[in-house]
């Protein structure tokens, strides 16, 4: 292993804290998902059925459909644009503090950072698409085994599925790796995918390590932090059959509680997923280098 685990998370946790502008661009596809939701839900068919009328009488309106279609479309490419501003921005922005910058900007951190944004956005379309073949595979022959031994390939199909945990294991390393050496080393977007294969190889027990350490240590500190959150929500339905008043009720937990918690978890995301960023940069650098790196901006 060429770097020191602890090093890392050391390094990632003075990051993450210290340049909590970076915890912004974190939050910042999760709070435009915030405001476009509320349009979202309310053009919901399904959302509309359970309301109270007049609202619920719109749910078979073909002009719904159309508004909801078209608003999952843009929330869905919206998301993917930001989604990869915020991890393009959140690891230059480590790379920099790494190579000695004591203060990061949110404009800044988005103008010096530019010229890589296409190459990280193919390297996140290739890594998507090839899941999205693997998955639709993968339950294609669960089907097929499924509909011609009348359910019993189910049986032999399920350990197979446990296969696929380590399959996103090394997929998602490699993915963080080579997403660092296009911005560190201004590698082609391909180039970039060979290399961080190249580095997981022989580095595959610390980025094993590491990824576990970060998936399972950022999942408990989000499910203890939005847990509190989650209680009363979880409570609501019990407390709307008490009272026998589930319509208003309902309008209550769409418009008040759900907002609430969906803003509170896109915070807590946000500055999990800096720290998150911020450690694979730190790693990568450790690892091709023993160091620090400039950015070739």
């Amino acid at each position: 292993m060429k770097f020191d685990l602890g090093e890392v998370l050391t390094r990632m946790w003075k990051i993450g804290w210290k340049h909590k502008v970076l915890w912004l661009w974190q939050m910042l596809p999760g709070a435009v998902t915030f405001v476009v939701m509320p349009l979202f839900i309310l053009s919901n068919p399904g959302f509309l059925m359970m309301m109270p009328e007049p609202f619920s009488n719109y749910a078979d309106e073909s002009w719904i459909l159309l508004i909801f279609s078209g608003l999952m479309i843009v929330v869905t490419v919206l998301s993917m644009l930001l989604g990869t501003i915020a991890q393009l921005t959140t690891v230059y922005g480590a790379l920099k503090v790494e190579q000695g910058a004591e203060k990061l900007t949110f404009i800044g951190l988005l103008n010096e950072s530019k010229p890589y944004f296409w190459r990280i956005l193919g390297l996140y379309a290739i890594f998507v698409g090839a899941w999205m073949v693997l998955y639709f595979a993968v339950m294609f022959f669960f089907m097929a085994g499924s509909m011609l031994t009348m359910g019993l390939a189910t049986l032999c199909f399920m350990p197979f599925f446990l296969l696929l945990l380590p399959v996103m294991l090394v997929g998602y390393s490699v993915l963080e790796l080579a997403q660092a050496a296009i911005i560190a080393d201004d590698m082609r977007t391909f180039h970039s995918i060979s290399h961080g294969w190249k580095l997981f190889r022989e580095n595959w027990l610390g980025a094993t390590l590491l990824m576990l350490i970060l998936y399972f240590g950022l999942t408990t500190l989000s499910s203890v932090a939005v847990f509190p959150i989650m209680a009363p929500m979880m409570a609501f339905p019990i407390m709307a059959e008490i009272q026998g008043n589930i319509n208003n009720f309902m309008m209550i937990f769409l418009l008040v509680l759900f907002p609430l918690a969906l803003f509170l978890m896109v915070i807590i995301q946000g500055i999990l997923m800096a720290f998150f960023q911020s450690a694979w940069a730190v790693t990568y650098l450790r690892i091709t280098r023993g160091g620090t790196s400039t950015p070739q901006a």
